[in-house]
């Protein structure tokens, strides 16, 4: 399976409707990670799906990862992945100040025979995706951050690129590609 995880925050939901306009339909399982209020999970969901035909849902206790799908992590909740199949939620105390952290959902993954992953921090601020980037680097994973000059907040990119760990620093228009390109590869 092919797994990508994109972590954001401020600013993140413009990038993430430039990234997935007109996005195709591809064999690949997107989780969102976005620092929002959950009071606007559903709008967040409903938005991407209005520029995308990939099947976009929240993610629920207990789901299983499949393809072909946009997954947003519930606000409120940090996901965890288990055995790169499985999701699982809970409340346990925030990381770097937020629930969904990405961190936590990034470090949840492991390197598995039949998986490929990529991992992508776009804009926010603090560093939170910045320990999840090295973890997936080191489970094989293609890296991807954000260019900074290209966010509105750069702390969380600048923070992920500082680690040494980051394969690609691209504006959205070329992390779209990324994907697109990541997708296609039989």
């Amino acid at each position: 399976m092919k797994i990508v995880i994109i972590g954001s925050s401020t600013g993140g939901p413009q990038i993430i409707e430039e990234i997935f306009s007109g996005f195709p339909v591809l064999p690949l399982t997107i989780i969102v990670i976005q620092h929002i209020s959950p009071n606007f999970i559903q709008v967040f969901k409903k938005h991407i799906m209005s520029f995308t035909q990939m099947e976009t849902q929240v993610i629920v206790d207990g789901c299983k990862l499949s393809e072909k799908k946009i997954l947003i992590a519930p606000a409120g909740f940090h996901l965890l992945i288990n055995s790169n199949r499985i999701c699982k939620l809970n409340s346990d105390e925030k990381i770097h100040g937020v629930r969904p952290a990405v961190d936590r959902t990034m470090l949840s993954l492991k390197k598995r025979e039949n998986d490929t992953l990529m991992g992508i921090i776009l804009t926010g601020m603090g560093r939170d995706g910045a320990d999840g980037i090295v973890h997936m680097h080191s489970c094989g994973a293609v890296t991807i951050v954000q260019e900074p000059r290209t966010c509105p907040i750069k702390s969380m990119p600048q923070a992920a690129i500082e680690t040494g760990h980051v394969d690609f620093i691209f504006s959205p228009d070329d992390i779209k590609k990324k994907l697109i390109e990541f997708g296609s590869i039989t």
